[in-house]
Order: structure tokens, then sequence, then C-alpha cells
């Protein structure tokens, strides 16, 4: 490492726990010797008997924060504006912004509830394919009578708050990228009408919902449709834990938080379904119904448990890829050092990790409401920072033994099939086609072999995109009547993030054990026909959307 004219105690590599980065440096056996210590607060599954204890402690929580007046950073809504107004999709930030957040949130909770031992309950819908049965109950329901009933109430009190709140102003009146208006400013908000209009009145779909309206999912039909089942069933999980790098399963680098560029297997699978399901009529993902289908989507009190759930698979991820002696963040972690920016070396600012690290995260409150002092991404790539754990739940099983993690460190080099697109334009009288040239033997070979293969779809959207569509693998010339049950079936791909999210986009979708079931018709002995369709054309309604959406590449990849 380069070194620099400094005192040399302040060079000091800093120095980690099996729970944090360097534990994916430590030598095999190292990383076995000794168990994680429990953590203070342990967050449960919410249908479990601590979790439902923790449900009555959440909703009153949730019931003082619908209290606070708007000035206050803690009430409810202003909790979810900072969603709104920051929040990263679709790029390898998703991950650490939605732990810093939860954790900040959890304080708050753990403060207004009176309960000292709380610790934010995880919907585990891999196991529990319903809306927790609590989430129905009092203020965990958006259509309570405490939550603002209307647009017009929201913004009647809301509105002076959000203007108020110091977020249009540099410090010193000097500009910079680093404070809130910079980054407010990196997502075309400038000012603090932007933030209505795109809540209010944008006519491409505001993000309030009128009661009864808050939530698609309702107490007499709670359970999810096919397509979400398909999209967190134990192979869609064990495929996304199977990511080998930080930026494989976290989804990809971008050149800041404001802008997409894909969606890895946990984010475009299982993160997007649940929030359309939840936020749509009856979880159809074609008729928008509630807070949880857009960027103010913490109205809904479920998001948080849906958000802990995704931060728990971080977590057995991260457990997974230490015990397989792997990294666990983005490259370049081990030239960190505790020095100033300004003195870091060459080599220590061109990784990875580097950029990654130092993200700023601006607009997190403590449990007094007062701004952190925590604000980059490297901050919150830890669980313990806030010191919390988690109750076991789905995808534990993917945890090698001892016995088989240093057969499994030894992986086979990442193979990647490159597909020609036969047809862009997804929709009209004909699918997007692409196909790829490798054989089915090859692939189910891998598979059987414990290897993960994932086709990775890109989609050009010349504007923000809000239709699903429907990824056929294979199947006959025709794929209408195609459902989520079918063979040729292989994913739904919904979005989900900023409204400037736009441009080409990827999405890694499982192929797995479908490979098999799409043999047949359609099918070839050396090539994989993918194909996308808007999910309402498959419904037989092909006069709605107007997206001018294109296939552009496709290829298959092996690891």
């Amino acid at each position: 490492m380069t070194q620099h004219a400094v005192n040399p105690a302040r060079r000091r590599i800093l120095q980690s726990t099996v729970l944090t980065a360097g534990a994916s440096l430590l030598p095999f056996g190292a990383g076995l010797a000794q168990p994680p210590a429990r953590a203070r607060w342990r967050r449960p599954a919410a249908s479990s008997k601590i979790g439902v204890r923790m449900l009555q402690s959440y909703a009153r929580a949730v019931r003082a924060m619908l209290a606070l007046p708007p000035e206050d950073p803690r009430n409810w809504y202003r909790q979810a504006i900072v969603h709104t107004l920051d929040c990263p999709h679709g790029n390898w930030w998703f991950l650490p912004w939605h732990r810093g957040y939860l954790g900040w949130f959890e304080q708050v909770c753990r403060e207004l509830s009176g309960d000292p031992q709380f610790a934010l309950p995880y919907w585990d819908w891999t196991a529990e394919q319903r809306l927790p049965e609590g989430m129905f109950d009092g203020v965990l329901d958006p259509n309570h009578s405490a939550f603002y009933g209307t647009g017009p109430e929201f913004e009647a009190r809301l509105a002076a708050a959000v203007a108020s709140s110091g977020y249009w102003t540099s410090p010193g009146g000097v500009y910079t990228r680093n404070s809130q208006y910079g980054q407010l400013l990196a997502r075309n908000i400038r000012f603090d009408a932007d933030v209505m209009f795109d809540i209010l009145r944008d006519p491409s779909g505001r993000m309030f919902h009128d009661q009864p309206g808050a939530r698609g999912i309702v107490r007499e039909r709670p359970g999810i449709s096919l397509a979400t089942s398909d999209a967190v069933a134990p192979a869609t999980i064990r495929a996304a834990l199977d990511a080998p790098d930080f930026p494989t399963f976290a989804s990809p680098k971008s050149a800041n938080h404001s802008v997409s560029a894909g969606f890895g297997v946990l984010e475009a699978r299982p993160h997007n379904s649940v929030h359309r399901c939840v936020g749509s009529r009856d979880c159809n993902f074609t008729e928008t119904r509630g807070f949880m289908a857009d960027m103010l989507s913490p109205v809904d009190p479920v998001f948080f448990l849906h958000h802990a759930n995704i931060d728990r698979l971080w977590d057995v991820w991260t457990r997974r890829q230490t015990l397989l002696g792997l990294p666990i963040l983005p490259a370049g972690v081990e030239l960190r050092t505790d020095l100033p920016d300004d003195q870091k070396s060459a080599a220590e600012r061109a990784t990875d990790y580097y950029r990654w690290a130092r993200e700023p995260l601006l607009f997190f409150v403590d449990a007094k409401g007062a701004p952190v002092t925590q604000t980059r991404a490297g901050d919150y790539e830890a669980t313990g920072f806030f010191d919390y754990d988690y109750e076991a739940g789905s995808g534990e099983e993917t945890l090698p033994k001892a016995a088989s993690a240093m057969a499994r460190a030894q992986r086979v080099a990442r193979r990647v099939f490159p597909g020609s697109v036969l047809s862009r334009a997804v929709g009209g009288a004909r699918p997007a086609t692409a196909q790829v040239k490798v054989t089915a033997g090859t692939l189910e070979s891998a598979v059987e072999a414990g290897q993960t293969v994932v086709a990775n779809i890109t989609l050009n959207f010349p504007q923000a995109c809000r239709d699903p569509y429907v990824v056929i693998l294979n199947g006959p010339e025709n794929p209408h009547g195609i459902d989520a049950g079918s063979p040729f079936y292989l994913a739904t791909i919904v979005m989900f993030g900023h409204r400037g999210s736009c441009g080409a986009l990827s999405f890694a979708l499982p192929l797995g054990a479908k490979l098999s079931a799409a043999r047949g018709a359609g099918s070839s002995d050396d090539a994989l026909r993918l194909r996308v369709v808007p999910m309402h054309a498959m419904m037989g309604h092909h006069d709605m959307g107007d997206e001018d959406v294109e296939l552009v590449a496709a290829n298959v990849e092996v690891y």
C-alpha cells in the first residue's frame, strides 16, 4: 500500500469482527472459530409469539407518530416523505440506505412506544404467503381513521411543514452536492411544490391514496398472488443468496444513489413484487390501490416489516459468504483505513468500496428527531451498528455446514452466454424476443451441480415505467393464456423506484428448475427463447398501456 508522510499510528487498518467486512478476508477456519454473540435486540418474525407482542408495541409507536405535529421529523408522514425524497432503488446503495432507514426508525419506535425492548418484526413472505393477521388491526392498517383520509387533508397538514423543513437551502448559502438540497436537485426536486405535485397531482399517477384505498390486500383476501408467490419462493431466495459478490446480490453499480442501473434477483423479484402486490387491488399488479405501490410506501406500516425481511436476507447472505470465505462488501475493502479522505492513498480511493462507502445518506433522524451524524453508506454495512440480529427465518437453510463450506468456497468461474435480440418492441401483436445460444443440457447440468443460472433481461424505458411485464421461457408461438402457473412462465417484471428511473435497466431472473419445465413447445436443444409481453396484453387488454419500451439485450449467466 502506498505510504503517506503522516504519523504511522494514524495509518492503522480498521479492525473488524466476524460480522463486519473483515470476516470475508480471514482464513477459512478463523471465520468458523467463534459464533457471533447475540445482539442486544433480536427482530422476530411477525407471526411468532414474540412478533405478535412486538406488533402491539409497534402499533403504540405508529399511533404516537401519527399524533406528532408535522413539524416534528418523527411524525409518521414526515418519516414516509424521507423515503419519497431520498431512497435509492435499482443500484448497490439499495441495501445500506434501507438498513439505516429501518435502524433509526426502530429507535424512534422504541422511544415512542415506551417499550425499551422493542425490535422491529419482519414479514417472512416466503414462509407466510399472506399479510400477517396483526397488520389488519388498528393503526397497523393505513385505512384506519388516525391516518389522513384524503389528499387535501394531507396537503393541508403537511405542506407548510415540508416547506419549512430546511431541505431547500444550502449550508452557508454555498451549493454542494453533499447537502440535502444538493441531493434533492440530483433527483429534479427543486422546491416543496415539486414534492406535493409528485405526491398529489402527477397526472401519470399520484402517490397519495385516499381511504379506503390505502392498501390493496384486505383482511378478507389476505393472500398473495401466484406471481408474487413465485417471486418469494424458496428457489428464488436461494438464487438470490447464491450471488457471489456484493453488486450481484445488492443490485448493480451506478453513478450515485439517485440513478437506477438494474435490479439483482433480491430487488427485482421479492422486493419489487411484494411492494406492487400489497399496493394493487387483490395483488394483481395492474390496478394500483395503496401506498405500497410507490415511493410514499412507508405510509403503510407493512413497509417496515417487508424491508426488515429484505435486510434479514442481506444478513443471511453476509453470514453465508463469511462461512464460504467469500467477500461480503464491494471490492477494495481490505485497503480501507481510518484516515481522512484527503489523506487516503490513491489505491484506496480507487476502489469500489471507497466509492460505495462514502455515498452521502443525509435525511435520517434519531429517536429525538435530530439529524444523525452517520451520513455515509459505509456506516450501515453491518447490523452491529444498531446492535440487532434476527430470529431465524427462510433462507437460513442455505448456510453451509463446516464440512461443505470448504468445498463450496472453490467456486467455478462465472460464465456468460450472450443472447441475440430478434424483435425489440415490447407490445403490439408480437412479443419482444431474444435467443440465447446454449444447450439445455449445459444449463441443467449446472443446476444439478449446485450452480445458479440466471437470465439477465435489459429493457429500455424512454420514461418512467409503471406497467408490469411477463417474461416467457420458450413456450408456444401464441403466448396468450400463459400465466404464473404455466411451465413457460419465467417471471413478472414490476418496477419500483423514483419517477426519474428510466433508460436501460437490467433485471436478473433465476432460471433454475424452470429449465426442465420449459422444455417442449417452442424450445430448442441448442438455444433458449426469452420473450417479454406486457401483462395487460397477456390478460387480453390490448388497448391498455402506451409505454414505448424495448428489449435491448439478454444473456444467461452461470455462477
